[in-house]
């Protein structure tokens, strides 16, 4: 079997007079990274990297510090994404291109790990875990990835799942050949596109842009196109979208409303504009009912007068003063 790359560094492990020094250059072959520890004479710090074909994870403690990567530092990075997760303390980051952030337990930091930035870890020890996946491994599924670097992501469900595979494949790496590590490093990498296509899919829905929402509107669309027709129903604009009657039931009800609600919201709004209007003025109420596509007038008056507290006609009349 072959033997799975292991670095194991400690500051124990090194003269406690330039300790933070040493342990920057052992690091360096790993992560280049300037350490700024608050209290250099007792700064502590050990890291356990296990490089997969396709994955390098890492286990990290360390006490309070400041670390920075510098842009010259950068450029000897690797295109990769380096998914960091606080464990127990969280920290704050800033890269260039990208806000201030804190990253706190139960959140990730995604880190594009080829620009410049800074972390902040303020905890006396603070325990993480680190993921870094080749990014050429998730742009085909990983829609909007840019978008989402530098920032933190909310430990979703699919992270959640992400996270726990990527620590048994730790725990269990050096057990496996070389042919299994390469097949659950692959599994690894499909679990991040998942959880990324998850978080985008989540992001477009909150900003009303998910594919129910988009569904949504083009019902409303409809409906406003045939607002006037009194034979339109339910049934009739499902259908014209290829749905059931049950799922855009859903649909209205995820904004708390009915198809029957809106509707009569629309064919209010439009009735009112023609009782307000003069050119109107000699056509019955009646007759603007159902124009307006009411088809039951004496459903239409009682729903009017308790939805604006009085009457068509006195609503013209007022309408008309003003």
């Amino acid at each position: 079997m072959e033997p799975l790359p292991v670095i194991a560094l400690s500051t124990e492990n090194f003269d406690p007079r330039n300790r933070v020094q040493a342990f920057e250059a052992a690091a360096a072959a790993i992560c280049k990274l300037a350490i700024d520890p608050v209290s250099p004479d007792s700064y502590a710090s050990s890291t356990m990297i296990k490089i997969l074909p396709g994955a390098v994870t890492a286990r990290t403690s360390h006490s309070a510090c400041a670390t920075t990567r510098t842009q010259a530092m950068a450029a000897d990075e690797g295109d990769n994404l380096l998914i960091h997760i606080p464990l127990n303390h969280g920290f704050s980051m800033v890269q260039t291109g990208g806000p201030a952030v804190e990253c706190k337990p139960g959140q990730i930091y995604l880190d594009p790990n080829d620009v410049a930035g800074r972390a902040v870890f303020q905890a006396e020890r603070s325990d993480l875990f680190y993921v870094s996946i080749p990014r050429a491994a998730l742009a085909q599924s990983a829609r909007g990835l840019n978008g989402r670097l530098r920032q933190t992501q909310q430990i979703s469900p699919q992270w959640r799942m992400f996270i726990r595979y990527a620590q048994s494949l730790e725990a269990e790496a050096e057990g496996l050949n070389a042919g299994e590590r390469a097949l659950y490093c692959s599994h690894l990498h499909e679990l991040a596109r998942i959880a990324l296509n998850a978080d985008d899919s989540a992001r477009l829905e909150a900003q009303g842009r998910g594919v129910r929402a988009a569904r949504l509107r083009a019902i409303k669309d409809t409906i406003d196109t045939h607002l006037t027709e009194p034979g339109l129903s339910l049934a009739v604009v499902a259908a014209a979208h290829g749905i059931s009657e049950r799922y855009a039931r859903a649909l209205f009800a995820e904004t708390d409303t009915t198809f029957r609600d809106y509707l009569t919201c629309k064919r209010m709004q439009f009735l009112r504009r023609m009782l307000a209007d003069p050119v109107q003025d000699h056509r019955s109420i009646s007759d603007l009912a159902m124009a307006a596509g009411f088809g039951d007038l004496s459903w239409f008056n009682k729903c009017y007068r308790q939805i604006h507290g009085e009457t068509p006609s006195e609503s013209r009349a007022r309408l008309s003063r003003g």
